[in-house]
């Protein structure tokens, strides 16, 4: 032994040589990361073989020898339930496995290092990545909620943990240098000591590269980059800590210096890791959290106190009680009860011994809120004076069975100097446990015992749990002492008196407290939308209006609310205010149109977007604002759907077209194609828009209109509206749209009959005859015989046209086509046009002779059943009446007026 200490002492002294210095510099020279680079000059280890022991000077005598472990019998039952078995059956394979997965996560690990060195990796990212699957924290934690109670619950968690070392990558430990490393890491050390740092940097690289996880070289290296190289001396540091995590001092350390740096998501990954190293320490917690708040975290004090409880044990007993109550009043300010409970649940469990009444306050109320009211009651009667009793004394097993067996509560005994918060939190628990005879015994004690001047908090508690239960009456007996006190005598108490009188069936009481509300909080739309309900049960629509109405310029509107004020008003017929209230309530998604210009930026486009860009480029080229000022606020909560403002919409279009107010309709039709929330009904609106257009003889933005409907839907209807606009038409933009359409349409095309009528009207008639002509090669049809036939009488009416007599004869030709091709279903339209036609060419024996048959003629059912729109008699016998009167035969013109025209 001593010849092996020698020989190691002695390979440790050769480091100090000079030809040992040549050969460590030679050998640091290469990169320390590289795979392949030399490693040190080996260290000699004598091995000792059997036959030189007795040469050496060893008192053998000091070696003794060991008794044999004895291994006790395992009961068969415990070791089948406990131990897992492994399969080895090939276990070279399995060991070989091992070592490939172990080499392959120790390259990643130093492919990590370099990343993180090199500036590519965040410290916590590469925690992240290095401590993948593990995480300390969360593992203790859903490790303590578990319960084992039962063999199932027992190889549960066995499972569990098999699972998880299954799936994970192996556990990191600590790597212990090797003997002759160790003495490097110490030469490295002196070389730091004696300021020779670059050879302490080689020497600290290649002991990295042999074990990269030995935390002792990166320690080092950061102390040589201390002064230099803060930043790449932190980062040293923080490989260091990494690897041995344990430190929480040292955690703390470089967290500080993190902030230092202004590296606050670095400083808390440190403090986490500094946590995970000494999870009880409370200051580690609040500082992390207060690091946490800063970053944004809202939540970061109820997640650290919720975590410490977890790690504090029962000997943390004034820890427990103080974090539990500190988590319990952050939690119930943002209404997280469950965690607050969970807070709570740990000082009943870990020190129930220093539970006060302080303690069960707040975790009963903790508990009504969770809707755990037998738990409650358990509370109460273990830690106060409450005594019950049950029917069946057994005490049950289960939670089911207990809930079965609740009902069997017999009595209930709540002594008078009990705290009067206790007291309605056991009243409560009864009443919402259906135990209201029980209640009715206990409930004039409380009354006579407590003020409602002082404890009115508590009534009104007591009185929500009865109106919870439909109990209104119970409910009222609290409520009266609490609007005749006058601490109480407030808007929230009233209401529910309100709510108790209706679900009592006495609307007239319940109007006169909502109204009372009403005055003591005007800003409570819930109340307000209760009492119109109230006066529209009664009939009363002007007073349920009235309650509805909102001040623009104070209230925060409520689109709710808005909405249901413009449906009475529309009930009630006030149809001005319907208006200006259903625009309001528009408003919200719309955009208000200033002026008549505006509607040609939004008849452009089919787009919203595209819409209010060329609309907000207009308003910026007149030197106008984008936004409208002084518009009123709404609240988001409370709104109506999309479906609802639609129809909404839809009615005011409605009204405004049976009102005859045309320029409103146009106004709301495109106020509505800004908004958003209708852009599913796009072809909708750009249809009424089109009809207001129409209606309000606007034909200029209608054609806009009407041009995007024809490019997007190519069916009749949208053909004749175009035909429509057309007609109205003060210029000539359609022409050039209908001449850059023609070369797109197929031979026959509603367009080309459009393009031939526009030439027609313009007295173009050769360019007309053209295109119907053309047209009825193609397609043969009543309508274009007919045309062809008016174009050619009205060539013959010119006065300098040629060949009259043959335009005459190919008008009748092509009437006679029409005529043929009608069919004699409709032969009183056939014969009034053949009379027209002969008319205007001045034959009147032979018009008198169509006109007659026009007269004689048995109409079809469809023109019987719409004779103001169909029906040509009057239309005939006017015509006979002007002929005879030309004739001077004034009593057959006056016979014809008298039976066939009546006024």
């Amino acid at each position: 032994m001593e010849d092996k200490h020698n020989s190691i002492s002695n390979s440790e002294d050769g480091y100090k040589s000079n030809k040992d210095d040549i050969e460590i510099n030679s050998i640091m020279s290469q990169d320390p990361f590289a795979p392949n680079t030399a490693i040190l000059a080996p260290v000699e280890i004598e091995e000792l073989d059997a036959s030189s022991i007795n040469q050496l000077n060893f008192d053998m005598g000091g070696f003794v020898e060991a008794e044999a472990i004895k291994i006790d019998k395992i009961p068969e039952q415990l070791s089948l339930n406990s131990v897992e078995y492994l399969d080895c059956s090939n276990p070279d394979e399995t060991i070989s496995d091992i070592e490939e997965q172990n080499t392959l996560f120790s390259e990643e690990e130093n492919l990590l290092t370099k990343q993180f060195l090199n500036g590519e990796l965040t410290f916590s990212e590469f925690t992240v990545r290095m401590d993948q699957d593990i995480d300390i924290e969360t593992e203790d934690q859903n490790i303590s909620k578990i319960v084992i109670a039962s063999p199932e619950a027992d190889n549960q968690v066995n499972n569990r943990k098999i699972d998880k070392l299954n799936k994970t990558r192996p556990r990191r430990s600590r790597k212990t240098l090797p003997v002759a490393l160790q003495g490097l890491m110490g030469e490295a050390n002196l070389r730091y000591a004696r300021g020779e740092v670059e050879l302490a940097t080689q020497m600290c690289m290649e002991i990295i590269r042999q074990v990269p996880n030995a935390p002792e070289p990166f320690h080092t290296l950061s102390m040589i980059y201390e002064n230099d190289q803060p930043d790449k001396a932190l980062q040293f540091a923080l490989i260091a800590a990494h690897l041995s995590p344990r430190d929480s001092e040292q955690w703390v350390r470089l967290a500080n210096s993190s902030l230092e740096s202004e590296n606050i998501r670095q400083a808390l990954t440190c403090y986490s890791k500094a946590i995970q190293a000494c999870p009880k320490n409370i200051e580690l917690y609040e500082t992390r959290a207060r690091l946490q708040e800063q970053c944004g975290d809202k939540k970061a004090f109820i997640h650290a106190y919720s975590k410490l409880l977890n790690q504090l044990g029962p000997e943390d007993g004034q820890n427990i009680l103080k974090y539990a109550k500190l988590l319990a009043k952050r939690c119930m300010h943002e209404n997280l009860y469950d965690i607050a409970l969970d807070g709570m649940e740990n000082i009943f469990k870990k020190c129930p011994q220093l539970v006060t009444l302080e303690e069960v306050n707040v975790i009963t109320e903790l508990l009504i809120v969770s809707k755990q009211f037998i738990r409650c009651l358990d509370i109460l009667t273990k830690y106060t004076t409450i005594w019950i009793e049950y029917a069946d004394l057994d005490s049950p097993k289960s939670a089911e069975d207990k809930e079965s067996k609740i009902n069997k509560i017999t009595f209930c005994s709540i002594p008078d100097d009990l705290a009067v918060d206790l007291k309605a939190k056991c009243i409560i628990s009864l009443i919402e446990l259906n135990e209201i005879e029980i209640v009715d015994t206990l409930i004039p004690k409380f009354q006579i015992l407590e003020n409602p001047e002082i404890s009115g908090d508590l009534f009104l508690d007591v009185a929500e749990a009865f109106m919870s239960k439909k109990e209104f009456k119970r409910a009222l007996s609290l409520l009266e002492p609490l609007v005749n006190s006058e601490n109480f005598s407030l808007a929230a108490v009233w209401l529910r008196h309100a709510e108790s009188w209706v679900g009592c069936h006495d609307l007239n009481k319940a109007i006169k407290s909502y109204e009372i509300v009403r005055k003591l909080s005007p800003q409570h739309l819930g109340a307000r939308m209760e009492l119109a309900k109230l006066y529209k049960l009664k009939g009363q629509f002007n007073k349920a209006i009235q309650v509805l109405k909102q001040d623009l310029e104070l209230d925060v509107l409520d689109p709710g609310v808005i909405y249901e004020r413009t449906k009475l008003l529309l009930k009630v017929k006030r149809y001005n205010e319907y208006f200006q209230s259903g625009m309001l309530l528009l408003s919200r998604h719309c955009v208000t149109l200033r002026s008549k210009l505006e509607l040609t930026a939004l008849s452009r486009t089919s787009g919203v977007r595209q819409r209010m860009e060329i609309l907000n480029r207009d308003r910026l080229s007149r030197g106008e604002s984008i936004q409208d000022e002084n518009l009123p606020s709404f609240s988001t909560n409370n709104e109506p759907t999309d479906k609802q403002e639609f129809i909404l919409m839809l009615q005011m279009c409605r009204l405004a077209c049976k009102l005859k107010k045309y320029g409103l309709l146009q106004r709301i039709c495109f106020t509505a194609l800004t908004s958003k929330k209708f852009s599913n009904e796009n072809s909708h609106i750009m249809y009424l828009c089109l009809i207001s257009c129409i209606r309000n003889n606007d034909s200029y933005d209608g054609f806009n209109v009407v041009r995007e409907l024809v490019r997007s839907r190519k069916k009749s209807k949208t053909w004749n509206l175009l035909n429509i606009i057309i007609q109205r038409a003060e210029d000539s933009r359609h022409n050039r749209f209908m001449m850059r359409q023609l070369g797109k349409e197929d031979a026959f095309s509603y367009l080309h009959v459009l393009h031939a009528n526009n030439c027609l009207v313009s007295g173009t008639y050769k360019y007309a005859l053209n295109d119907y002509i053309s047209l009825f090669k193609v397609k043969p049809s009543a309508l274009l015989a007919l045309l062809v036939s008016v174009t050619l009488l009205q060539m013959a009416c010119q006065k300098f046209s040629a060949k009259k007599n043959q335009l005459v004869i190919q008008a009748i030709a092509f009437m006679k086509t029409y005529i043929k091709l009608r069919g004699d279903q409709v032969s009183q339209e056939t014969n009034y046009n053949m009379a027209r036609t002969l008319h205007q060419l001045g034959l009147l024996p032979s018009a008198i002779h169509f006109y007659k048959l026009v007269l004689e003629s048995l109409a079809p059912e469809l023109i019987e059943k719409n004779a103001n729109l169909l029906d040509l008699k009057k239309e005939a016998a006017f015509n006979l009446h002007l002929i005879y009167m030309q004739a001077e035969n004034y009593q057959l013109a006056r016979m014809y007026l008298e039976n066939y025209i009546t006024i």
